[in-house]
């Protein structure tokens, strides 16, 4: 008896010391400062990649307990996207009411990034908006080195690019004066990312084009046509110029070069002296000229095969024109002013 009786004392201790580690981890704290800091949770981010982003900043010791609590106690689905300000000497029951309650998180903002900006006209419309200046959004975004390592996607940019292209066009939450440039370009290539499911990659691959090609393309469409079916129409005209080694002669490019929108260019304008100026080089620019959406990218890699050679795109009614030969695309450009 008096061994079955060690045993079961032995077996009390020992779940008493587990049980007193446990709650020492989860209710003790990463430090004792107490200084606050922004805490981002973007849409569609995982458990394990939030708890990971805890414990990298510092306001958790261990991700690993965070995720064991959440299990406990069934909470993982419950974590609200948001800014929040958090502190190391929080413990993780705290930690976790304030995530998946929402009640700590900061008040923000929304804006919307128009498909087809580029990243100048980003970093001016969120000057705008206060939330940080342009340049600081211009200088984050030339960091293609910095964000390589944590986005396959990016593998294919040459030496001096920068991720226009790749930051998703959308509505985001910000808190003015406290997101950062870093934090925002994050966000758009992760959502880039999830946009870009595994059927477009494997399709990318079968296409022939790299995805940096198709990138690029998708960015001339977008700004040439709006209509899904006529970007699919155009994307095919444009490929099939290239196939003819001929220069793509796009608009769009030029508008890009000179920083202004026209209904009609000068022969002027088609003669300025750039890498972009795809009137006079031929082949692909040598980057994307804004960032496209998803209507525009698979357009690019999903181009619609057509006898037509020519097109006019009219800005102000959104309808473009077809010709099969020069003739009637000369006499289209009379009849519509184009």
């Amino acid at each position: 008896m008096e061994k079955k009786h060690f045993f079961i004392f032995f077996g009390i201790l020992a779940a008493l010391g587990v049980y007193a580690y446990v709650d020492s981890r989860l209710y003790g704290r990463a430090n004792n400062s107490t200084v606050s800091q922004n805490f981002v949770i973007n849409e569609g981010e995982g458990v394990n990649f939030i708890a990971q982003k805890l414990e990298n900043s510092g306001l958790i010791s261990n991700k690993i307990w965070i995720e064991v609590y959440l299990w406990l106690k069934n909470r993982e689905d419950n974590i609200v996207a948001g800014t929040y300000e958090l502190r190391p000497n929080m413990p993780i029951p705290e930690i976790v009411d304030i995530l998946t309650s929402g009640k700590g998180k900061k008040e923000d903002q929304t804006v919307t990034i128009i498909e087809g900006w580029s990243n100048k006209q980003i970093g001016e419309y969120l000057a705008e908006k206060g939330v940080f200046s342009k340049e600081d959004f211009l200088n984050e975004t030339a960091l293609i080195e910095k964000y390589r390592p944590y986005f396959s996607f990016l593998e294919g940019l040459l030496q001096g690019e920068t991720l226009e292209g790749y930051l998703f066009p959308d509505t985001y939450n910000v808190v003015k004066g406290k997101t950062t440039a870093e934090q925002l370009a994050y966000r758009m290539l992760l959502n880039f990312d999830k946009k870009m499911t595994d059927t477009l990659r494997e399709d990318v691959k079968k296409n022939g084009h790299s995805l940096r090609d198709i990138i690029i393309m998708a960015s001339i469409i977008e700004k040439e046509v709006s209509n899904e079916e006529d970007r699919k129409i155009v994307s095919g005209i444009f490929w099939g110029r290239l196939k003819q080694k001929q220069p793509l002669q796009s608009c769009a490019t030029i508008s890009y070069i000179l920083g202004v929108r026209k209904k009609q260019y000068s022969f002027e304008d088609t003669r300025v002296d750039s890498p972009y100026n795809t009137y006079i080089k031929k082949g692909l620019p040598p980057g994307p000229i804004g960032n496209p959406g998803l209507s525009a990218i698979k357009a690019a890699l999903y181009p619609q095969t057509s006898d037509y050679v020519y097109f006019l795109s009219d800005s102000e009614t959104g309808k473009t024109y077809y010709s099969r030969t020069l003739d009637e695309h000369n006499q289209k450009k009379l009849e519509h002013g184009l």
